[in-house]
C-alpha cells in the first residue's frame, strides 16, 4: 500500500507570521496535531501540538516555534518506507508532495494503524480484519472538512423505501462500508445507500440496493444490485461499489495529464 491510498488530502496549512494562539485554535477546531507551514516559497516548516506546549507562547509567531527541518514523501512511497523514515528522523508526520505541490499529509498514527491491519495472524482472513464503521452523520464542525482520511469521519446515509430495515441492519451496512471502503477513506467524501422495493406486491426480483460514493477530485461512483432478499441485494451492491471505487481511483491516478497540470500550476505561481 502507498501513501496516496491513506493520506489526508485536505491539508490544513498556516502562515509563518500567524500567532501561536491562532495555530492552537486551528488545531483544536480541526482536531489535528500538525500544521504545515506554507509561505510563497512553498513549505517552510511543520508545527506540531508539542511545539505549542511551551511555558510562554503568548504573542509568539509560528515561525519562532515551528520545525524548519521538513521531511516529505511522495504519493507512491510505501507505508513501510514511510514508517522507516519517520522512525529514523523521529517525526510524527509526513507532508506528501507531488511534483513540488503539497497534495496530502500522513501521520505516524495513520501509517502504523494501516500497517497493523496488513500484519494479521495466519488464522485471520482478509475479510475478518475490522475497520471503523462509517457514521450516520458528522458533527456540524466537521462537515466542511474535505479529504478526511479516517473511516469514522466519512458519513454514510442509509435510506429505505418500501422495505423493512431495522436500525441494527442499518448499523451493519455502515460497518460493512467501513470494512470495504475504509481503505479508500482519504478519497471518499460521503456515501449514500438506498434500499427499495421496485416491484412491490407483483413479486419477482424486487429488492434494489443502490450505493453512491462521492469521491474527492474524481467522478462519483454508483453501483446497483437486485435480488429477492434485501440482504443479498445489499451485499452485492457493497461488493460492486468497492470494486468500482478501486478502479475509478486507479484510473484517475494514472492519467498522464496529471503531472502536466501540476507543472502548469507551479509555473503559474
Amino acid at each position: 500500500m502507498q501513501l496516496h491510498e491513506i493520506m489526508r488530502t485536505g491539508v490544513i496549512t498556516i502562515g509563518p507570521t500567524e500567532t501561536a494562539s491562532v495555530a492552537w485554535t486551528t488545531m483544536k477546531r480541526r482536531r489535528i496535531h500538525h500544521l504545515v507551514v506554507v509561505a510563497k516559497a512553498g513549505i517552510t516548516g511543520i508545527l506540531s501540538e508539542r511545539d505549542l506546549h511551551g511555558s510562554d507562547n503568548s504573542g509568539r509567531l509560528v515561525r519562532d516555534l515551528m520545525s524548519r527541518r521538513v521531511v516529505s514523501a511522495g504519493p507512491e512511497t510505501t507505508l513501510t518506507e514511510a514508517a522507516d523514515l519517520m522512525l529514523a528522523r523521529r517525526i510524527g508526520c509526513l507532508p506528501v508532495v507531488d511534483d513540488g505541490r503539497l497534495v496530502g499529509i500522513v501521520t505516524a498514527t495513520d501509517v502504523l494503524d494501516e500497517l497493523s491491519r496488513e500484519t494479521r495472524s495466519p488464522h485471520e482472513t482478509p475479510g475478518s480484519r475490522k475497520r471503523e464503521p462509517f457514521p450516520a452523520q458528522l458533527p456540524r464542525s466537521l462537515k466542511p472538512i474535505t479529504g478526511r482520511a479516517r473511516p469514522a469521519l466519512v458519513p454514510a446515509h442509509v435510506r429505505v423505501l418500501g422495505v423493512s430495515l431495522s436500525e441494527e441492519s442499518k448499523a451493519d451496512i455502515r460497518r460493512k462500508l467501513g470494512t470495504k471502503l475504509g481503505k479508500f477513506a482519504a478519497s471518499v467524501e460521503r456515501v449514500s445507500v438506498r434500499v427499495k422495493d421496485v416491484n412491490g406486491p407483483r413479486g419477482g426480483v424486487d429488492q434494489l440496493c443502490r450505493v453512491k460514493v462521492v469521491l474527492s477530485g474524481f467522478p462519483s461512483v454508483v453501483f446497483e444490485h437486485q435480488d429477492r432478499a434485501p440482504e443479498v441485494a445489499i451485499d452485492g451492491a457493497l461488493t460492486g461499489a468497492e470494486r468500482a471505487v478501486r478502479k475509478a481511483l486507479q484510473r484517475g491516478r494514472t492519467k498522464p495529464l496529471k503531472a502536466g497540470r501540476a507543472r502548469a500550476s507551479v509555473q503559474a505561481d
